[in-house]
């Protein structure tokens, strides 16, 4: 009976040590959550971007070889429409993914599902193709070293942010945040990272942060089904020793 007992008292302990349920993340803004097969987003009606999109990469996701698609295109679901890929003629800005293609390689529509306009954002080209690429595949590592990682990645929004589009103003964020959690032994382990797009690459670990300072300077809450006590013990502090800034990741042969 008390074996019994026991196991009762600690299911809830040990399922929460188990997954997490989405959505990722949550903030005032999320006038619109937007749920397929890979991800969640939260769509901002106002800045025609993103407030942050939430997946999960493991050893399940990161195989195969599926080709990036480069299938732009309007996101059917956005109950106001979305942005367009006409919106980014001519700005001289990337359509710039929060959701990287490239963690959907086991999959074509995963693959095809990060090419909505909802998942995309302007962003400078040599941001989007250096150290936002960097740190994308740093957290494929992490996906493959540590089995399972859960991430949110999103624009820090504010007022009076430039904009480019002429059917759509699409806001022009300068910061970016990716916050990632993972999974060690019943607990978890936290780690954000928030970069400027004009700061010139330095390595990643100057732009590691605890993740409860990206929560104040984005307005999200990021992993919120965590019971309150443990969500604060793993988001108030940084740890850079827990997490390998060696790991490498490859496609090869692909």
């Amino acid at each position: 009976m008390m074996l019994n007992i026991l196991v009762w008292m600690l299911l809830p302990l040990l399922s929460q040590a188990t997954d997490l349920t989405p959505p990722l993340a949550k903030s005032l803004h999320d006038d619109q959550i937007i749920s397929r097969v890979t991800y969640d987003l939260s769509y901002n009606d106002e800045h025609e971007v993103a407030n942050w999109v939430g997946h999960t990469i493991g050893t399940k996701e990161l195989r195969n070889c599926v080709q990036r698609s480069d299938a732009f295109r309007v996101d059917p679901l956005v109950k106001n429409g979305s942005s367009t890929p006409a919106d980014y003629a001519n700005s001289g800005y990337d359509r710039g993914h929060l959701l990287p293609a490239g963690d959907m390689k086991f999959d074509a529509t995963a693959m095809k599902d990060t090419f909505y306009m909802s998942n995309m954002t302007p962003q400078p080209p040599k941001f989007n193709r250096g150290r936002w690429s960097v740190l994308e595949n740093l957290a494929r590592a992490w996906g493959l070293k540590y089995k399972k990682i859960w991430i949110v990645s999103g624009p820090i929004l504010k007022e009076n942010l430039p904009k480019i589009g002429v059917k759509n103003q699409v806001s022009v964020p300068a910061d970016y945040f990716k916050v990632i959690l993972r999974q060690d032994g019943q607990s978890f382990k936290g780690i954000g990272f928030l970069m400027s797009t004009e700061v010139p690459y330095t390595g990643l670990t100057p732009y590691a942060l605890p993740i409860n300072q990206i929560e104040d300077l984005s307005g999200v809450d990021f992993f919120p089904t965590l019971e309150d006590t443990v969500e604060e013990e793993i988001e108030s502090e940084l740890k850079l020793d827990d997490w390998d800034f060696t790991a490498q990741f490859s496609y090869l042969p692909c």
